[in-house]
């Protein structure tokens, strides 16, 4: 069984063997660092030259006995994603945070005494567990601290003090906020308690033993004890007032996200130097202090010691205004009613007033003659397998019968298919199923999800399907055809922008047009035909695009709005030069967003 972990350098077998060092980038620099502190003996790494220096914020590491990988010898598979990635059995796990989880999963060294007595995946193995598209604190870890440091890297003379260690001084100062963390109070309370009563004791015998031995021993008395009550901590207190804080990065135990966080602040500490960063991050630099002086992190701390950063002068000693918040997305300070975007009647009334004739797509009444029997279909591709009322089966059955049409009205033999956001897989093993000679990729970052439909694939014995648990960005393989089901939000135009970029067909069904919002990536309007409506009024139209449901009063202009955004994705496409279809699902009770985008490059 294959347990294998990818990582990328840019030097070549031959360059190592003549110096002994290799030149890699920060997230190959930080999964070494993983793998050295849990010698997981299980899992191998291998790394994989590459000529094509994109990156160019490199360090030199000094490393024994590794292996490298031909070119010719990696896998399909792992050469479709971004590095570090694991090959697991037939799994491909790529991103940073998810494959670190992986590697601790098979760590051999022993269990730290300042790690929480689940290890260092923390409380229910959750320590980055979230993808970056949705956690604030795994997109710090995983990408926006590596950008930069990369920055700190390839800055020249002058340079100021990156916003995101800000960011990370502002996370320690603030309440720790955890699942578990009324939990964690009362263990930290009962271990104080325990340490007080335990000082007073040696102080009362040693001060009075040598009277007590002239002395008649009192009998024993029954006291009623206290210390439940004083172990007590009423969940109607505040967080801020649990006195938990914050010793380590998620809290007091040290965890797997003390472990990616400290080879970044490593090089942070070689170029700033570490007198700057205690007088202007005194909590970061207590943190980091604390983490090296780990002893397990021996061997991780002599790699450092070997890298050489060059120094920096900084230009403004100032620190960057931040946002005053912690990284932890349920941080209350993150709610600001004054952003909230609320439908009022005007508001919508004005938004679509802006449109202009000849903007909106047409609806298609696109149909396919061809049908087929769910009697036949196996359990593990039939939703009526499944312990689902009756209705629900119905409108499932349905939603997946019109996308697998699509799919096969546009397939032919030896197409790669990839169905993004595939949750458990319904369409994509379906799809495999009917297309036995086309390779079906199912790609979920949720590893439970990704866990279901593996296991109806293997009882199904299909041969075609591989799995790829990640995040679209880290997805960079060749397809032909691209589908999503229900993908939630911006999913669905991060979807589409693969398939503009890899030149694929199309079938898209979108969902959640409330939760649009702008990002780093992503501009709304997306196509420049809709580029009249500010960013307020298509935010305005992707909300009452959720009023859909049935018997609803609005649903008549939800249905509308829905076409409108809808409209625009289509608009972009039509711009890289497809051909584009706005259709809806048959029948429409199937599902309120029964919206049909399909695709094809000329």
């Amino acid at each position: 069984m294959k347990n294998e972990v990818y990582l990328l350098t840019y030097s070549s077998k031959e360059e190592f063997n003549q110096t002994g060092t290799i030149k890699i980038p920060m997230e190959s620099l930080i999964t070494y660092c993983v793998h050295k502190y849990c010698q997981s003996e299980e899992v191998k790494l291998k790394f994989v030259h590459t000529a094509n220096n994109v990156d160019k914020a490199l360090l030199n590491l000094n490393c024994e006995c590794i292996e490298f990988i031909d070119y010719c010898e990696i896998p399909w598979q792992v050469s479709s994603c971004v590095y570090p990635t694991v090959f697991y059995n037939s799994t491909i796990i790529t991103g940073l945070c998810a494959v670190s989880r992986h590697i601790c999963r098979y760590r051999s060294s022993p269990q730290s005494p300042q790690e929480a007595e689940e290890g260092l995946l923390g409380f229910r193995k959750g320590c980055l567990q979230a993808p970056n598209e949705v956690s604030i604190w795994t997109k710090f870890c995983e990408i926006d601290l590596l950008n930069s440091v990369k920055d700190l890297l390839l800055g020249e003379r002058n340079v100021k003090v990156p916003k995101s260690l800000v960011k990370f001084e502002n996370h320690l100062k603030k309440p720790v906020r955890i699942h578990n963390v009324y939990k964690i109070a009362r263990e930290l309370k009962k271990e104080t308690i325990t340490s007080i009563n335990k000082d007073t004791l040696i102080n009362i015998v040693s001060k009075d033993s040598n009277s007590l031995n002239d002395q008649r021993m009192p009998k024993n008395r029954k006291w009623k004890s206290n210390v439940k009550k004083e172990l007590e901590v009423d969940c109607c207190v505040k967080i801020e007032d649990l006195n938990v804080t914050h010793k380590f990065a998620e809290g007091p135990f040290f965890t797997l996200a003390d472990l990616v966080l400290f080879a970044p602040y490593n090089i942070v500490m070689k170029s700033f130097g570490e007198n700057v960063i205690e007088s202007l991050l005194p909590l970061t630099f207590k943190w980091f202090s604390n983490t090296k002086s780990m002893k397990e992190l021996g061997n991780v701390n002599y790699l450092f010691q070997t890298i050489d950063v060059k120094p920096l002068s900084i230009e403004n000693m100032e620190l960057p205004h931040t946002e005053d918040v912690s990284l932890y997305k349920s941080d209350p300070k993150r709610l600001n009613p004054k952003k909230r975007l609320f439908t009022k009647p005007e508001d919508i009334e004005n938004a679509l007033n802006v449109l202009e004739e000849g903007m909106e797509l047409g609806l298609s009444n696109f149909s396919i003659d061809k049908s087929f029997d769910w009697n036949v279909i196996p359990d593990g591709a039939n939703p009526a397998a499944g312990h689902l009322p009756d209705e629900r089966v119905i409108r499932k059955s349905k939603q997946l019968e019109n996308l697998c049409l699509a799919v096969l009205s546009m397939a032919k033999e030896g197409d790669h298919i990839v169905d993004f956001c595939c949750g458990s897989g319904h369409l994509g093993i379906l799809i495999a199923y009917l297309l036995p000679k086309c390779t079906v990729i199912l790609l979920e970052n949720k590893e439970q999800s990704l866990s279901r439909g593996k296991e109806r694939v293997q009882q199904m014995g299909l041969q075609n399907v591989y799995f790829f648990q990640c995040n679209l960005d880290f997805f960079i393989g060749k397809f032909d055809i691209g589908i999503a089901l229900h993908a939630c939000g911006i999913a669905s135009d991060l979807v589409l922008d693969k398939c503009l970029e890899a030149n694929a067909k199309f079938v898209i069904c979108p969902c959640c047009y409330g939760s649009l919002h702008a990002t780093d990536r992503l501009v709304y309007p997306r196509s420049s035909v809709f580029k009249n409506l500010s960013i307020d009024q298509y935010l305005c139209i992707g909300h009452t695009a959720d009023q859909t449901h049935q018997e609803h009063p609005l649903s008549v202009r939800g249905a509308r709005c829905m076409a409108i955004i809808d409209s625009d994705r289509a608009r972009l496409a039509q711009k890289f030069g497809y051909k584009v279809t706005l259709s809806r699902l048959k029948p429409l009770s199937c599902t309120p967003k029964n919206n049909l985008l399909i695709g094809v490059p000329s």
